[in-house]
């Protein structure tokens, strides 16, 4: 078995778990050997640096900042004559040259074609791959720490079925925080409906969803909607918002990009992007029909098959020079 020293700075708490890694190790035969960026050959670089956005409006106002040498030193690589093949790896909305690298990964469609960049939304990072072979994560990594399991790709492409419109509670939301425009959503929705509210933005004894006790699964067995909205609005930023609500079997209540049909069914779920605010109103006296409601039951959220296929391609490109 071959072997690559990998290296993720900034990045995503289990970088580990996320599918370029999984990718790389099964699909192309390396034993990833994770070390710090100075020994790496291939260095992950994420967006959570400290101090980074003060440190982004330094170096956009001094050039030195900018330069190679600020850029190796930034991450450890000073000293090295050979540097490490660089990707940009980010599970935040970022565009693909928020840090500069040799490959890019973001969730920002690829409208350019680009050879050496790929968007991989955030919730495809969460899928279970077992059944192509990438070894399954442990249930307290990623989104499954919160959600209470991986997604299923099977149940994806499932419709939630109107079993769901015998439950009597109707709303539930979960926020760490509460950006614009959900406190005016939610204030509009609770004229309707009683409207439940979890998490660290509205109980200050929850530190952050990944230490609530309790899987948002589990609380969604008692409703039939899950006001989920994007914390922004950009083409291609879909994150874990709808799945969650769909695979815990409530009608997604989103704010979203509207070209959001790139990855799910628009049959399924309802996006208030796509409604004046005027007519919010209306519609969520529309939200207490069961009728309503049906017509949202009967479609699975994918509607099309997903693979890696683009994924495992772009990682031989990432590999060439070591395969």
């Amino acid at each position: 078995m071959k072997k690559i020293k990998v290296s993720y700075i900034w990045g995503h708490p289990n970088y580990k778990e996320l599918l370029i890694p999984k990718i790389i190790k099964t699909f192309f035969n390396f034993e990833i050997i994770w070390t710090k960026p100075s020994e790496s050959d291939l260095l992950f670089v994420g967006p959570y640096k400290k101090f980074g956005k003060i440190i982004k409006k330094i170096t956009n106002k001094y050039s030195f900042f900018q330069s190679q040498f600020f850029l190796n030193f930034d991450r450890g690589l000073s000293l090295r004559k050979e540097k490490p093949i660089t990707v940009f790896y980010s599970r935040e909305n970022n565009r693909k040259d928020y840090e500069k690298a040799d490959f890019s990964i973001t969730s920002d469609f690829n409208y350019e074609n680009d050879p050496l960049y790929i968007r991989i939304p955030v919730w495809k990072d969460y899928c279970d791959w077992s059944e192509i072979g990438l070894e399954k994560s442990p249930i307290n990594t990623l989104n499954a720490q919160r959600f209470g399991e991986h997604y299923s790709l099977k149940k994806l492409m499932e419709p939630i079925g109107t079993e769901i419109l015998k439950k009597k509670a109707r709303i539930c939301c979960f926020f760490s925080k509460l950006y614009f425009p959900r406190v005016e959503h939610i204030n509009l929705l609770k004229k309707h409906f009683q409207v439940s509210e979890y998490g660290p933005a509205f109980d200050n004894q929850i530190k952050s969803h990944n230490h609530s006790n309790f899987f948002k699964k589990k609380v969604m067995e008692d409703f039939t909607i899950n006001y989920c909205p994007e914390n922004e609005i950009f083409p291609g930023w879909y994150t874990e918002k709808i799945p969650d609500a769909f695979l815990g079997k409530n009608i997604p209540l989103t704010w979203a990009d509207t070209n959001i049909s790139n990855d799910f069914n628009n049959n399924c779920f309802i996006n208030l992007n796509s409604f004046n605010s005027d007519e919010l109103d209306n519609l969520f006296t529309e939200l207490q029909s069961n009728e309503y409601l049906s017509k949202f039951l009967k479609e699975p959220l994918l509607i099309k098959n997903i693979n890696l296929e683009k994924e495992i391609k772009f990682c031989e490109t990432i590999l060439k020079k070591f395969i």
